[in-house]
Formats: structure tokens, C-alpha cells, sequence
């Protein structure tokens, strides 16, 4: 077996190419969308092609925070890991390993998504790595038509969805601006109900709406309540299977019931253009995991990885001294 290798991509054409081979490719993979988050944190990004002896096979993303420690960024988005061939990803795991021993990196934190899990089916554990199990949300669209997609959601989507057509909810395009003002607000209502402040910057949508125009491929659209923009929704449809990344609507609306319109939206847009799913992103927790089953989501489990070539004793011994030195 020839040896598994790293380099840096030269750019986003090599980079997206080699992404879009993987049946396990995400938005959250494109180089335009790791590029403006690390920009948005101040992060840095590594973009690392694998190679299977002189052959690129896949990408490996790499994202660690700003200063001379070289530690791990935590992206609040999932899926960001490596995509490679199933068969080469214990190897190309223990290889990485070596990776960050020459690049003083001694701790990663990355993804496995749904695709990349099952397609795998490996023991983890064989690669040295730790993992812990999550889950996500993915409303299948293969064979649908837009009335299947009415019909597979539960009773109470259903219902919802009629009430947001008798409350004259409007779903369109963002108008300029809307992202802007709209999408700060609702990530801080939804995070600040989970007792936590938002981890996304105030211009966080001032930043994605610059990104988004004058592309096809992400869709932004705005939830309309008497007249009055009450939510909105992001999806980034660069691949056969689109990622929402985030929507929802502000409380003070919510009554009108304009979110499942809004995904409701998402889903007979992303069928129209011949995906074959929309990933709901996430559990988050047991409300909204309920909200994305009842429009006809099935939970997919995917894999939070943490690799080190670092004894698990040091890690926790160096942990400890970085948690009582804190404050």
C-alpha cells in the first residue's frame, strides 16, 4: 500500500474538485465557505489534499485558532473533517496523526458526517483517534414530489403549515439587507434559550450575505409576516445532498408559524432542483429535534473525532493545567 501523504492545496479550484468526488461532501467542505468562517473568527485554514501514494484521492480541513499555540478552532457547524475513499481513512487517520506531530499541532478536533460514517464502517478506535457519537436530521427527496414532502410530514407539520397559509405567510428571497439584520437576531434568540450567548459575531450576517450574492448555489430566503420580515433561512446547495446551515424565525412571530413554511420552502426548492436530500444540521436538542422529525426528517448518526499523538494521560494532565490557569 503506497504511503498516505500531505500538501497544501494550491487553490479553491484543486480544493472544490477533490470535494466534490466524495459522496460525503457538505457545503460546510467548500473552500469559499472555510475561507469566510475562518475570516469571521479569525481562524486559520489549513487545506489539506491527501494523497494515496502520488494520486490525490481527498481533502483533509484543518482549522485551528489564531496565535502561537496552534490549538484547535470549534467550529459552531458540524461535518468539517476529511473526505477520502472509505478504505483509505484509518490509514489516512493515523497518517494525520504523524501530520500534526511535524506541525506541532497537539490536539485536532473534526467531523465525520453521515456519508463519510456509513460509508466507512470502520472501528475508529483502530486509527487512534477518540470519538463520540452525535446525530443529524435528513429529509430524503429521492422519488419525492412536493406533495410527498406535505404527506411524509407529521400530523402537527401539517397543521402548521396550513395555519402559516391561513396567517398570509410569505416566503421569498432575502431582500438587501434582511440577512443582515435578521439572522444576528435570530441566532442570539435561539442560543440564548439554550442558556448560552451565541457563538457567531454580531456582522455574522452582514458577512454571509456579502458571501451568498450573485450565487446560485446558497439559498437565502425571508419569512414574511404582515408585511414584516420574521425570519430567515440559509442552505448551501453546492452538493447533491444541500445543508441548512440556519434558519428560524423571531419569537415575537412565531405564533403565524412562518419556520415550517420557511423549511417547508427549503424543501420543495432543494427537490426542484434535483438533490436527493436537505441535512437539517443537527440535534441541538430535543425540541427542535422533534420540529425537524415532524417535516419528515430520519435521524443520521455522524462521529465528533478528537486525534492526538499526545498519551491520553498528557492531554488530560495539560487540559487541567489550562483550565486551572484560566481567569
Amino acid at each position: 500500500m503506497a504511503p498516505i501523504r500531505f500538501s497544501t492545496a494550491r487553490d479553491a479550484e484543486e480544493w472544490d474538485a477533490l470535494v466534490a468526488l466524495s459522496p460525503g461532501a457538505t457545503g460546510f467542505h467548500d473552500w469559499s465557505w472555510l475561507q469566510l468562517q475562518a475570516d469571521v473568527f479569525g481562524w486559520r485554514f489549513e487545506p489539506l489534499v491527501v494523497s494515496d501514494g502520488d494520486e490525490p484521492v481527498g481533502v483533509f480541513p484543518v482549522l485551528l485558532r489564531s496565535g502561537w499555540t496552534r490549538r484547535p478552532a470549534e467550529p459552531p457547524f458540524p461535518f468539517v473533517g476529511p473526505l477520502v475513499p472509505p478504505a483509505l481513512l484509518t490509514s489516512t487517520l493515523r497518517a494525520f496523526r504523524r501530520w500534526q506531530v511535524g506541525h506541532a499541532v497537539p490536539v485536532a478536533r473534526f467531523d465525520l458526517g453521515p456519508a463519510v460514517v456509513a460509508a466507512a464502517g470502520v472501528d475508529l478506535a483502530r486509527a487512534g483517534v477518540e470519538q463520540t457519537a452525535d446525530r443529524t436530521y435528513v429529509v430524503d427527496l429521492v422519488g419525492a414530489s412536493p406533495e410527498q414532502i406535505v404527506a411524509s410530514m407529521k400530523k402537527g407539520a401539517r397543521y402548521s403549515l396550513r395555519a402559516a397559509g391561513r396567517n398570509a405567510v410569505e416566503v421569498r428571497p432575502a431582500l438587501p439587507g434582511e440577512l443582515t439584520a435578521l439572522l444576528p437576531q435570530v441566532l442570539g434568540e435561539s442560543y440564548r434559550s439554550r442558556g448560552v450567548p451565541s457563538p457567531y459575531p454580531e456582522e455574522i450576517g452582514a458577512r454571509v450575505e456579502r458571501w451568498a450574492a450573485g450565487r446560485d448555489d446558497v439559498l437565502v430566503t425571508t419569512a414574511v409576516v404582515a408585511g414584516e420580515p420574521a425570519g430567515v433561512i440559509v442552505a448551501l446547495a453546492s452538493h447533491p445532498v444541500v445543508t441548512g446551515w440556519a434558519g428560524g424565525t423571531l419569537r415575537a412571530h412565531r405564533a403565524a408559524n412562518p419556520s415550517t413554511a420557511l423549511f417547508h420552502d427549503l424543501l420543495v426548492w432543494s427537490l426542484r432542483r434535483g438533490h436527493t436530500a436537505v441535512d437539517l444540521v443537527g440535534h441541538v436538542d430535543d425540541g427542535i429535534a422533534r420540529f425537524k422529525t415532524s417535516l419528515g426528517a430520519t435521524e443520521r448518526p455522524f462521529v465528533n473525532v478528537v486525534s492526538s499523538p499526545l498519551p491520553r494521560v498528557v492531554r488530560t494532565a495539560a487540559a487541567s493545567v489550562r483550565v486551572g490557569g484560566a481567569g
